[in-house]
């Protein structure tokens, strides 16, 4: 069992808040606001584990910036016999795995504080490598086009080594239609560049150049409004701050909407250039299609939601109503606020470890060992806390270098929502873990698509494991049913809503028309209004919303969220029911397979078909019977 500073171990109960005892004070209490230097040194990553210095860095920044031009020497080569080729590939991922370690020690310093000029400018200036790289290495693929496919076939044959390359060739050859010459190449990495433009200036707006109001606090003392405290207040205890919060934060947007529309237009013409110069018939499928994912994915997860959508989140709104006691209709200040009162507790970022670890038990010894030494600061995996200029949210970086752990952001406030989001994450980091540790450097990353899945099954196991453990509980059933809607709300209803929205400005614009901020506003204000049903109302600036959202500049990435927690859920029930066979096959299948198969195919070999519509309808049956079990539970602990 971790301790907290103190050195005084508590029990799994009082870790997640469910007796009426109250806890001793916090290690640390976080605060958005605070300076970088008032956060624990024990509660920072380590990006000394990357590079000693930043001289070190400098150094091998240059180094690498030199050897770019030798990734040229095999040009014209390839076909020349297999050994040729094995050298060419071998140079090209021994400075793919200097590249990523340039790319993330800038990373880790720059999103720690993002007011940091000189931070910023050295991941600028790795940043500019990237296309530097892409135009060295453009020539290969549609070199390797040109050698005849028996060539490469009988290579395959012969050679163990070249052997591990199949998958990639296949992939290589189903996408060749889409491949241009060396020429069309080598100008797509050099516009690499320009294409990431938009969302660079979309996240210094917000995270830097955009001044939120102060509001007032439920103290009645003033309290500054950040990107980064943000949804802490949206979902604060008192009414008034909660609407404050979102009327101050969206009104803010507001003023902003011309640039966001203008930046969010930017990104879908980059976009349409891409689809239009690699012959797709549409930027949906330009998206999907070198993952080897199918429209009719995408497509299906759309319409089985909004099919679902009266039985699931349009009754959640009607019960959310009621347990808050709501006369008028459900508005966004009383979207996020706890449904339940003086039931969750805060809870440290030790104890949260804690309870990560006993959830994850169904996945065996190792994988909870290792997740203990990711999850332990320690270690220097992750960047626990808060602070002035912080990135916002979460996210791990798994690195991609078989001998480097992955780094893991978080923005931990001490509650049980946060303790969710380290569950989250290190399924991230141990989805990274295994597979950097068991494929070959090709394989080694694994597709969005896939991404979600290993996060959300952790959040479920814990769920599924705290749910059993206080079966008898009703507040504590109560409070993790809730959990468990939230949960599934926010990422399968809340990001298909999202994943609705790109598609719709994403056609919008591919047939002629500008994304203008008046086209935008409306189209999202229709969608919030056909997701969240006849009981939910607007206020004047909540159709804002779309414009802090970073994922719409990731080229079709939300819906993996939603399709990742469909999955995740049925792979956690079978997990949580039958054990270790399941628990394996999932572990083997998926997690040590990185990108060695279609995505689709490494699913089914863990569990799920995603092909079918089967998984959703499921995670749509659960939401609709959590829901009713919620509200038994609920009218039966208040005597209705």
């Amino acid at each position: 069992m971790y301790q907290r500073a103190n050195g005084r171990a508590f029990g799994l109960a009082v870790a997640i808040g469910c007796v009426l005892l109250a806890l001793p004070g916090l290690a640390y209490t976080p605060d958005a606001a605070a300076p970088r230097s008032s956060i624990p040194t024990e509660y920072q990553w380590q990006w000394g584990q990357i590079f000693p210095t930043i001289e070190a860095w400098e150094a091998e920044l240059a180094a690498f910036d030199q050897d770019i031009p030798k990734l040229m020497e095999y040009q014209g080569r390839l076909g020349e016999s297999k050994d040729t080729l094995k050298a060419a590939q071998q140079q090209v991922y021994e400075m793919l795995d200097r590249f990523y370690r340039l790319m993330v020690y800038a990373q880790l310093r720059f999103d720690i504080n993002q007011g940091d000029n000189e931070a910023r400018t050295w991941q600028g200036r790795v940043q500019q490598l990237g296309p530097k790289f892409g135009q060295a290495t453009s020539w290969m693929q549609p070199e390797l086009l040109t050698i005849p496919r028996e060539t490469i076939e009988g290579w395959l044959a012969s050679d163990p080594d070249i052997a591990e390359w199949r998958f990639y060739f296949e992939e290589m050859w189903r996408q060749a239609e889409h491949t241009l010459d060396a020429d069309g190449e080598r100008l797509m990495a050099t516009t690499g560049r320009m294409r990431g433009t938009p969302s660079d200036a979309h996240e210094a707006l917000l995270s830097v150049d955009i001044e939120f109001p102060e509001i007032v606090g439920a103290d009645g003392l003033p309290k500054q409004l950040t990107l980064n405290n943000f949804s802490t207040l949206r979902a604060s205890p008192t009414y008034a701050v909660r609407k404050q919060a979102a009327e101050s934060f969206f009104g803010t947007l507001r003023s902003y909407e011309n640039t966001f529309s203008v930046l969010l237009d930017g990104v879908v013409k980059s976009h349409i250039a891409s689809k239009e110069a690699r012959g797709y018939e549409s930027c949906l499928q330009t998206a999907l299609s070198p993952d080897n994912i199918s429209e009719a994915t995408y497509q299906n997860l759309i319409a089985t939601v909004r099919e679902n959508l009266p039985k699931t989140l349009h009754k959640y709104i009607a019960l959310r109503k009621k347990v808050l006691g709501l006369e008028t209709p459900l508005d966004f200040a009383n979207l996020y606020n706890p449904l339940l009162e003086d039931v969750e507790k805060p809870m440290t970022y030790d104890e949260a470890m804690t309870v990560v670890a006993e959830g994850l038990r169904p996945l065996g010894k190792e994988y909870v060992d290792q997740a203990k030494i990711g999850m332990d600061p320690q270690n220097g995996w992750t960047d626990v806390y808060p602070n002035e200029d912080k990135r916002s949210g979460a996210y791990s970086n798994g690195v991609l270098a078989h001998d480097l752990h992955p780094f893991v952001l978080q923005n931990f406030d001490n509650t049980l929502d946060a303790m969710y989001t380290t569950a989250h994450e290190y399924g991230h980091a141990m989805h990274s873990w295994y597979s950097s540790r068991n494929q070959p450097a090709q394989y080694r990353g694994y597709t969005t698509f896939l991404a979600e899945v290993a996060s959300t099954c952790n959040e479920a196991l814990v769920t599924n494991y705290l749910l059993k453990k206080y079966k008898d509980d009703p507040e504590m059933t109560l409070m993790l049913l809730n959990q468990r809607l939230e949960s599934m709300r926010l990422t399968i209803f809340r990001q298909t809503l999202f994943a609705d929205f790109e598609l719709a400005f994403h056609a919008h614009a591919e047939a002629g028309n500008p994304l203008t901020a008046e086209w935008l506003n409306a189209k999202y204000k229709e969608l919030i209004e056909l997701y969240y049903g006849p009981e939910y109302e607007m206020a004047a600036n909540d159709e804002c919303e779309w414009m802090f959202i970073p994922h719409f500049y990731y080229d079709f990435y939300v819906f993996s969220y939603a399709t990742g927690l469909c999955s995740g859920l049925a792979l956690a029930e079978n997990i949580s029911a039958h054990g270790e066979k399941p628990a394996q096959q999932y572990i083997d299948g998926m997690l040590k397979a990185g990108s060695s198969a279609p995505p689709l195919d490494i699913l089914r070999t863990a569990g799920v078909d995603l092909e079918t519509p089967a998984p959703i309808q499921s995670a749509m049956d659960l939401f609709a019977a959590t829901l009713a079990e919620f509200e038994r539970t609920w009218i039966k602990a208040n005597k209705q």
